[in-house]
C-alpha cells in the first residue's frame, strides 16, 4: 500500500473517528460534569426550601409577625445561605443585617417569574437564588433562598479546567495510540497487498495465497482472488490453445496457397497478362492475410503473458536497417533514414527484444506507406539523450485527427482518414503492446505539415566502449 493512498483512505479515516470519538467522549464528561453540579445545588436549595416551609407552615401562629418569621428562617440559613420572606404584594423586607439591600434587590430582580435557581455573580463572588410561595394562614409569602456558592463554582472551574487537559492529554495519547493500533490492524492487509503486487505484472503466473495466517476479514478476499485466478488460468489455457490452433489452421492453407501462386507466377509463361495480375492480387491478398494472422496471435500470445522477450542492448541502426529489409521492395525505395546530426547511431544502443521492436517498426513503416501518396517518401528520424531513443516514422498522408490520436492505438479502431485504405486496425495496437513490456512507448506527435509522426520510444542501453587506441 503507497503512502499516499494511506493517507487518504482506511488509514487517515480510522484515525479521525478515534480522535473524535475522544473528543466526543470528554465533551460529554465535561456536560455531565457541569449538569451534575447545577443539579446538585438546586437540589441543596429545594431541600432548604422544603425544611422552611415544614417550619413555617408549624408555627402558623407567627404569620402575621415578620420578626418572628424571620427569627424561625434564620434557624434554617446557614454560614453560606440567607432565607428571608417577604408577603405578596409587599415592598417592605425585614432587618436583613447578612446581606446589602442592592445585593438582594438584584437577586429578588433575578428569580422574579423563575421556576429554578438563577446562578449570577457579584462583584467577586457568585451566587444561587430561588424562591418559593407559600400560604401561611391565608397570608402569601414568597421565600427567597440566596447562596454563595463561589467555593463551588471555582471549584468547578479547576475541575472543567483539568478536564480540559485531560481531554488533550487523551487526544494525544489516542493519536499516538491509535497509530499503532492501527497499524498493527492494517498490517495483514498491507501484507496482502505487497503479496498481490507481483501479481500485477503476471496475475496468471503467482502462486495462490495461503488464507490460513490472514484475519477472518481477509479469508473471503483471499478465497475471491484465488477462484478468481483459478478462472483466468483456465480461460488463458483455453485462449493459448485457440491462439496454437488458429495459428497452425490458419498459416499452412495461407503458406500453400502462397506457395503455389508463387510457383504459377514463375512457371506461367503462357499466362495472359489479366491471368498475371489477378495471380499477383492473389499473392498481395495472401501476404496481408498472413501478417494479419500473425498480429491476432502475437496480440493473443501478448494479452496472456506468453510473449517471451530477449532484452539486451541493441543497435538501433541495426534494428532500423533489418526493418526496412523485411519490407517490400517497393516500401523498401520509398524509405529515407535521417541520422540526427553530430551522432553516430551505430554507437547508440537500445535496451529491447530483437523481434518485437523490428516487429513494431515493420508496422509502422508499412502503415506510411499505405497512407502515404505514391510518389511520396517515408522519413524516419532519431532523438538520443541519456535514457531514451525516439525514432520517428513520418507519412505525408491525410494524417490523423488530433482527438483520434490514442483511439487508434485500441484493436479493431481506425482513423477517421482511413477510407479506401486497406487495414485491419489491429497495427498500431499490437506495436503498442509489444513496446510497453520493454519499458517503450508509442505515440502519435504533431506533424510540421501534412501527414502524421508516429513516435516509438525505447529505453536507451549501454553504448559499445571505443577500441582502444593502437600502441
Amino acid at each position: 500500500m503507497s503512502a499516499g493512498s494511506e493517507q487518504s483512505s482506511m488509514r487517515r479515516r480510522l484515525q479521525r473517528s478515534g480522535l473524535l470519538a475522544v473528543l466526543l467522549g470528554y465533551g460529554l464528561l465535561l456536560v455531565v460534569t457541569v449538569q451534575l453540579f447545577q443539579q446538585q445545588r438546586n437540589q441543596r436549595q429545594l431541600l432548604t426550601m422544603q425544611r422552611a416551609d415544614q417550619l413555617l407552615r408549624s408555627n402558623v401562629a407567627f404569620a402575621g409577625q415578620p420578626q418572628q418569621l424571620q427569627r424561625l428562617l434564620n434557624r434554617v440559613s446557614g454560614s453560606t445561605q440567607v432565607l428571608w420572606g417577604r408577603p405578596v404584594g409587599q415592598h417592605t423586607a425585614p432587618l436583613l443585617p447578612e446581606i446589602s439591600a442592592p445585593l438582594r434587590q438584584r437577586a429578588e430582580q433575578l428569580v422574579e417569574g423563575q421556576a429554578s435557581p438563577q446562578l449570577f455573580r457579584d462583584r467577586t463572588s457568585s451566587y444561587l437564588i430561588s424562591s418559593r410561595v407559600i400560604d401561611l394562614n391565608g397570608i402569601d409569602l414568597t421565600l427567597y433562598l440566596l447562596e454563595n456558592v463561589s467555593e463551588e463554582v471555582a471549584f468547578q472551574r479547576q475541575l472543567n479546567a483539568l478536564l480540559l487537559l485531560a481531554t488533550a492529554l487523551a487526544v494525544l495519547v489516542s493519536v499516538l495510540l491509535n497509530r499503532y493500533g492501527i497499524a498493527q490492524a492494517l498490517r495483514p492487509l498491507i501484507s496482502f497487498e505487497n503479496t498481490l503486487d507481483p501479481s500485477r505484472l503476471n496475475p496468471l503466473q503467482h502462486q495462490r495465497f495461503d488464507s490460513e495466517p490472514l484475519p477472518l476479514e481477509l479469508k473471503p478476499l483471499a478465497h475471491a482472488f484465488n477462484a478468481l485466478r483459478d478462472q483466468l488460468t483456465e480461460s488463458r489455457e483455453r485462449q493459448q490453445q485457440f491462439a496454437s490452433n488458429m495459428s497452425h489452421e490458419l498459416r499452412t492453407p495461407i503458406t500453400l496457397i502462397g506457395g503455389y501462386t508463387r510457383r504459377l507466377l514463375r512457371r506461367g509463361d503462357n499466362l495472359s497478362n489479366d491471368q498475371r495480375d489477378q495471380l499477383l492480387i492473389v499473392q498481395d491478398e495472401t501476404r496481408r492475410l498472413a501478417q494479419v494472422v500473425s498480429d491476432l496471435v502475437a496480440i493473443s500470445r501478448a494479452e496472456i503473458g506468453t510473449q517471451q522477450l530477449a532484452l539486451q542492448p541493441l543497435c538501433i541502426a541495426d534494428l532500423v536497417q533489418e526493418s526496412i529489409a523485411s519490407l517490400e521492395q517497393s516500401m523498401q525505395q520509398r524509405v529515407v533514414v535521417a541520422a540526427p546530426e553530430g551522432i553516430d547511431l551505430n554507437a547508440i544502443q537500445v535496451f529491447a527484444d530483437r523481434e518485437s521492436v523490428q516487429q513494431s517498426l515493420g508496422h509502422l513503416i508499412d502503415n506510411a506507406c499505405k497512407y502515404s501518396p505514391a510518389a511520396s517518401a517515408v522519413q524516419i528520424s532519431f532523438s538520443v539523450d541519456a535514457e531514451r531513443v525516439v525514432v520517428r516514422v513520418r507519412d505525408h498522408g491525410a494524417g490523423i485527427p488530433e482527438p483520434e490520436r490514442e483511439t487508434v492505438f485500441e484493436r479493431f479502431r481506425r482513423g477517421s482518414n482511413s477510407a479506401g485504405i486497406p487495414g485491419s486496425g489491429i497495427g498500431l495496437a499490437l506495436v503498442r503492446m509489444l513496446v510497453e513490456p520493454m519499458g517503450g512507448s508509442v505515440s502519435v506527435d504533431d506533424a510540421d505539415a501534412e501527414g502524421a509522426v508516429v513516435a516509438l520510444t525505447l529505453r536507451r542501453g549501454e553504448s559499445p566502449e571505443p577500441d582502444p587506441p593502437p600502441h
